[in-house]
């Protein structure tokens, strides 16, 4: 019985990957990559697959013999499934402890403070029943603080004795420290590449150096989050999980065409769909815009054309969170730095700045109508309630054209929990 806070970080296991053989039982045991968008490179492996050498973030053209030779299954990526499934997974850790932080798509701390029973059971049941509810496998990390937990979870992983499970405050001091020399400074969690190349200039490779150099030393060169980290190396928590996610920064949408565009029309397509989806999200989150950012660029990697980076922002005195505002004005900004003769190989949309107070007005405006204002919003918001129901139903003109901005999906399987016509079929 635990009589003090703990922290739990549960990680899906190969997450992709595994939604994959959750509707392909088949696929079980073998080895499996995901394609980014435009099956351009390599965003995920199963065990099997970096088994055989296959590294992270690799060109799919580089890799496709050994792909082949292995008989490695392929899959393109299939983000609405993915997205869904993370919803079913998440909301079942949340039924574990009142405190759950979701940290990305396939990650959640939770806060174990004080239950009257033991951790280990109770997170067993946890595992077995994400596992028996939706085909997902997780292992679960324990430890007094946040940083402690992502470790604890890394050995949980690793090693098939502790039955996904490991809580990291059992274990002995010199074998705590032999675990710090085995991992690099730049893969402790809070501290990152840029990081640890300030810390490689003095010294620290491991983790463990960083655990025992000065924390004055690693406060000048990390500032306070770095000092944090090394607090919480040491059991002082520092690091509280967020119940309520920050408020968004900014929100970009982009995309790298599947196939290069050089007519204005399919370009502003392209742009009106992930202005879309960049409103949907500044929607869901209740927010508004000041600053628009609309870009397009030439593919860089092409060495016999020159490349060209194409961008404007646009500030307002109001914020704007209506797509009835928007997407006219991404076109008209979209048409100022357009220029014809180019083949445009990615674009897209910034939404910054962004705020909640989106029901004030310009003070020194002599056009706004109160009544005109709550018309032109409760008709965004029916026109957004249609399209939820029924699967972007209502489109702008601009949004019809002939697709060529569409991504690449050869290998992409069905979305088969968020599309009617793609249900599993058995």
């Amino acid at each position: 019985m635990s009589n003090r806070t703990k922290f739990a970080l549960i990680d899906c296991n190969n997450f992709y990957a595994s939604c994959e053989r959750v509707f392909e039982p088949k696929l079980e045991g073998k080895p499996i990559v995901v394609l980014s968008n435009n099956d351009g490179c390599i965003i995920a492996r199963s065990n099997e697959a970096k088994a055989l050498g296959i590294k992270m973030g690799a060109p799919f053209f580089k890799v496709k013999n050994l792909v082949a030779k292995n008989n490695v299954v392929v899959k393109s990526s299939n983000y609405p499934l993915y997205g869904d499934m993370s919803s079913r997974v998440m909301k079942i850790i949340g039924e574990y402890s009142p405190v759950q932080e979701i940290y990305s798509i396939d990650e959640s701390f939770i806060e174990l403070e004080r239950l009257p029973f033991n951790l280990m059971s109770h997170m067993q049941s946890l595992r077995q029943r994400v596992k028996s509810w939706t085909g997902i496998p997780v292992c679960v990390g324990i430890g007094s603080t946040k940083v402690l937990a992502k470790l604890a979870n890394r050995i949980a992983k690793k090693y098939s004795r502790f039955n996904g499970i490991f809580d990291i405050d059992d274990l002995p001091y010199d074998r705590y420290c032999k675990l710090l020399q085995s991992i690099e400074v730049g893969d402790l969690w809070g501290v990152g590449s840029q990081s640890a190349k300030k810390l490689n200039r003095i010294g620290i490779h491991t983790s463990y150096d960083f655990y025992k150099a000065d924390v004055g030393i690693i406060e000048t060169l990390l500032g306070v989050n770095g000092k944090k980290v090394y607090q919480e190396l040491y059991g002082n928590s520092c690091i509280p999980i967020e119940v309520i996610p920050p408020t968004r920064q900014q929100i970009v949408s982009s995309r790298s065409f599947g196939s290069d565009l050089k007519d204005f029309d399919e370009l502003n397509q392209a742009l009106t769909n992930l202005t879309r989806k960049a409103v949907n999200k500044l929607n869901n989150h209740k927010l508004a815009t000041t600053t628009i950012t609309v870009f397009i660029y030439t593919n860089p990697h092409k060495k016999d054309k020159p490349y060209v980076h194409l961008s404007k922002t646009v500030g307002m005195t109001s914020a704007i969170q209506d797509e009835s505002q928007i997407i006219p004005l991404v076109a008209q900004i979209l048409r100022l730095i357009y220029k014809p003769g180019h083949s445009f190989y990615k674009g897209g949309l910034v939404l910054a700045n962004l705020t909640k107070d989106y029901q004030q007005q310009d003070l020194f405006s002599v056009n706004q109508n109160p009544k005109i204002e709550s018309f032109k919003l409760q008709k965004s918001n029916t026109i957004r309630g249609v399209n939820k129901k029924f699967k972007e139903s209502i489109k702008y003109a601009s949004e019809l054209g002939n697709n060529r901005w569409l991504p690449r999906a050869e290998f992409r399987s069905n979305r088969y929990t968020t599309n009617w016509s793609e249900l599993l079929i058995i």
